[in-house]
């Protein structure tokens, strides 16, 4: 399973695809941000670039144009606090006590979930917070490291921890 828009409000967007490494394939259903060069790109669990949405296509390292289709399409949340359904990572073992935990975004590797699952373990990058236990491997939540944030927010993501 990948991000289930569940509640709140999101548009498709699309955005350019030109980087041809492995870390641009992408999966329908996964977390994308931009790189500093423009690139879309999947969101590791180690991943500091900020996300913009979920990506609504699959897409293959090698492919930087599509027939009829030369961007990428990518839903993204409107309001702030959209809750999204996914699953956790292999390890599973999502608990009540979970709910308000902020946690990174699964390993994203091709054999791996490319940033479609949660790691409740992994909370090295504060990317998603817990809303809800549906089940020991399936919850709700938000994206909590929104690109689209007001600056206010963004703030301790910076290396400064101010925004010039």
């Amino acid at each position: 399973m990948s991000f289930i828009r569940l509640k709140g409000k999101t548009k498709l967007m699309h955005f350019r695809k030109t980087d041809t490494t492995a870390a641009s394939s992408l999966r329908d259903g996964s977390l994308v941000g931009i790189t500093d060069s423009g690139n879309l790109t999947y969101l590791a669990n180690d991943s500091t670039d900020r996300v913009i949405g979920v990506c609504r296509l699959r897409v293959t390292a090698t492919d930087t144009s599509f027939t009829g289709a030369p961007f990428v399409p990518v839903e993204v949340p409107v309001d702030n606090a959209v809750e999204w359904i996914v699953d956790t990572d292999s390890d599973g073992g999502a608990l009540d006590s979970d709910v308000g935990r902020y946690c990174s975004i699964d390993t994203a590797q091709a054999s791996d979930s490319e940033s479609t699952r949660v790691d409740i373990s992994d909370t090295a990058q504060r990317t998603f917070m817990i809303t809800r236990v549906i089940s020991g491997t399936r919850v709700v939540g938000s994206i909590a490291k929104s690109a689209f944030a007001p600056l206010r927010d963004a703030g301790a993501d910076t290396a400064t921890g101010a925004i010039a």
